[in-house]
């Protein structure tokens, strides 16, 4: 099954009044954007789906516009495997980077929007807030502004990843080249976003501030976990026994490629030695909000069960109690 969101992007400036562009600023910028839509999708979706980005140039305008296509492909096998995890659909993916306008998360903050907006500024606080649905969202405190930024988590966490935030800056890297003036993200006929040449931030991003929660507490411990449910193809969450069921994705990339080509047994009601890191969010009072959520850092060792032993009585054997 493919699913399909449709973008339109243009750069506007006196070097793309010919209708063309340079091959040599086009391309990486393109490429850039590529990978920003497939790390956003893997975050969302895992292998369960892939999505491509299709380009169509319009060359009617006296600029360079971009019809872009995100195709996103749910994958028989997830939907036969996997029926308990929803797919995270391409325009929801679209708005999380903000290629598309509309709410992202509910909250109306795509990944390009909130970096051109914090760009040079001093974060005063931020703070992971659930919501009454379950769902967290991140509020971003900027100093001299009177209200705050409200991003959902999925666009927290693409800004958090360090080489998705570079990549993200290479979509805009044209606009440092003399004849580009801005660059254009339509919603239909409406412009949701536009950077200007002197609004983008420094190639390395050093003008761009961490955004680090203040409640959100982590803690590592080297501990024992049991299989319950174990994912045998791609990164979705398996289901462990730690105190309780919990759901942790496994981030020992190594350790998980061995056992999914079948390197490593380890079937349900194993136990893994693992580092595990678990992640909360505490209220003003020091109190924990909504459950915990788990990773698995490090995977030492597994410990099979034990074998179950078949007892043969002969006939004409009685028990005793003596």
């Amino acid at each position: 099954m493919v699913e399909r969101v449709h973008s339109v992007i243009r750069f506007d400036g006196p070097a793309l009044s010919g209708h063309s562009m340079d091959v040599a600023h086009l391309a990486p910028a393109l490429l850039s954007l590529s990978e920003v839509v497939k790390a956003a999708n893997t975050f969302a979706n895992g292998d369960r789906a892939g999505v491509k980005v299709y380009v169509n140039a319009n060359l009617e305008q006296k600029c360079f516009e971009l019809n872009l296509e995100l195709a996103l492909t749910i994958w028989e096998q997830a939907k036969l495997l996997i029926t308990d995890e929803r797919i995270v659909a391409a325009k929801e993916i679209a708005e999380w980077i903000g290629l598309v306008g509309g709410a992202a998360g509910g909250v109306g903050w795509g990944l390009f929007k909130f970096i051109k907006h914090i760009r040079g500024r001093k974060i005063e606080s931020v703070t992971v807030l659930k919501m009454k649905d379950g769902n967290s969202v991140i509020e971003v405190r900027v100093e001299g502004a009177d209200e705050p930024i409200i991003i959902s988590k999925a666009v927290y966490e693409l800004y958090a990843d360090k080489n998705i935030r570079r990549k993200t800056l290479d979509v805009l890297a044209p606009l440092r080249e003399t004849g580009y003036d801005s660059l254009k993200f339509y919603d239909g006929d409406t412009v949701f976003t536009e950077f200007s040449s002197d609004e983008i931030p420094e190639p390395g991003g050093s003008d761009l501030p961490e955004v680090i929660p203040q409640n959100l507490q982590k803690s590592n411990i080297r501990t024992g976990v049991r299989i319950r449910k174990a994912v045998y193809e791609g990164t979705s969450k398996w289901t462990l026994v730690y105190k309780r069921a919990i759901d942790a994705s496994i981030d020992d990339l190594d350790w998980l490629n061995t056992f999914q080509s079948g390197a490593v047994n380890a079937p349900p009601g194993s136990s893994l030695d693992v580092d595990l890191e678990e992640s909360y969010i505490m209220n003003e009072n020091s109190e924990i909000i909504g459950e915990a959520t788990y990773r698995v850092v490090k995977v030492h060792d597994v410990l099979l069960p034990p074998e179950q032993k078949t007892l043969r009585f002969r006939e004409g054997d009685a028990l005793s109690d003596e």
